[in-house]
């Protein structure tokens, strides 16, 4: 499958164009707005709740975003043929009103995380059920802010055409959201080697380097790793750092595109190329968590460990995959 051919089609690059936006409004700017008043007087005042509140488990929204974009990527490799003749429908009025409920939920779960602030007491009662109001509201924000982007016609054309590749969708997030679970404490191992390498990195261009091999950490709901400083900036190396998600990310999308296209394989180069696509992975990550110590130490700690931190994994995912994977795809094919 040649990536740079996937993309001269009209409707699927509408498509495309439509799912990036989805996706940049439906997280980052959610993120962007709970870290930017995160650090504020007037959230730690009026917003900021208890942790009895927050239901889902550490990590759990970059688990499932990469299990999502997993099943995004896998469905197009696996039908990108069907995918190729979606077809674009054009701007509908009632989108506006998905765009007015779209901001409604994104500013109502901030008013309710408001009401909880003031009325603590009363909602720690129920902490249970008002936790999952929480999870409800962001929910309809999400879905809201689908039908502001792709409308209700898109929806049904949708529905109709693509069956049998949206449950394979369905099917692929899952799975890989279960094995991403099961694969999770191998990330001590990752963090441990990135730390080693930056320590050496930094050590050689900075004075001031802190490194120690592993810190408990009580703030961090993670359980601690590898401190790692430059200058007066330090972070713990933990696990959202380790790039484990991203390595597996890699590697089931390539052992994808290798059961799918098996008999069209240079299977031993094809082999070969993937450790080395899975190293040019592990690099990727080290340069992320080398941009994060040099923005912390140099620019601002609070976007680093914060917008920086959160956003950079699965940008960097996804153009270092695509650009890999179109230089690879054409010397692994037979002619």
């Amino acid at each position: 499958m040649k990536i740079n051919y996937i993309f001269k089609n009209e409707g699927f690059k509408w498509f495309m164009i439509k799912l990036v936006l989805f996706i940049v409004i439906g997280i980052s700017v959610q993120m962007f707005i709970s870290l930017f008043f995160k650090y504020t007087d007037f959230f730690n005042t009026y917003l900021s709740i208890p942790q009895d509140f927050i239901l889902e488990a550490p990590n759990m929204r970059t688990i499932i975003l990469n299990a999502l974009l997993f099943g995004i990527v896998a469905t197009i490799i696996r039908y990108y043929q069907n995918v190729l003749k979606i077809k674009n429908y054009k701007f509908e009025k009632i989108q506006i009103l998905f765009i007015f409920l779209s901001a409604f939920f994104l500013i109502g779960q901030y008013i309710f995380k408001f009401l909880i602030n003031q009325n603590t007491e009363y909602f720690l009662q129920a902490k249970l059920f008002w936790g999952i109001i929480k999870i409800t509201i962001n929910i309809l924000f999400i879905i809201a802010l689908y039908f502001s982007i792709f409308g209700i016609s898109f929806t049904k054309y949708e529905l109709k055409e693509y069956r049998k590749e949206i449950l394979f969708f369905i099917i692929a997030s899952v799975v890989f959201f279960i094995l991403m679970l099961l694969v999770q404490n191998l990330w001590s191992y990752f963090s441990g080697a990135i730390s080693e390498i930056l320590y050496r990195i930094f050590s050689l261009f900075f004075d001031n380097v802190t490194y120690k091999p592993f810190v408990s950490s009580f703030t961090m709901t993670e359980g601690g790793g590898p401190l790692l400083g430059i200058n007066n900036f330090r972070a713990i190396v933990g696990k959202p750092c380790s790039g484990i998600d991203s390595f597996l990310l890699f590697t089931s999308l390539y052992a994808l595109i290798f059961i799918l296209d098996y008999k069209r394989l240079k299977k031993g180069l094809a082999i070969a190329l993937f450790f080395v696509g899975a190293l040019g992975m592990f690099l990727t990550n080290i340069l992320r968590i080398f941009l994060l110590f040099i923005i912390g130490a140099y620019y601002d700690p609070k976007f680093a460990v914060g917008l920086f931190h959160t956003n950079a994994g699965w940008i960097l995912f996804i153009i270092y995959f695509f650009a890999y994977w179109s230089i690879v795809s054409k010397y692994i094919y037979k002619k």
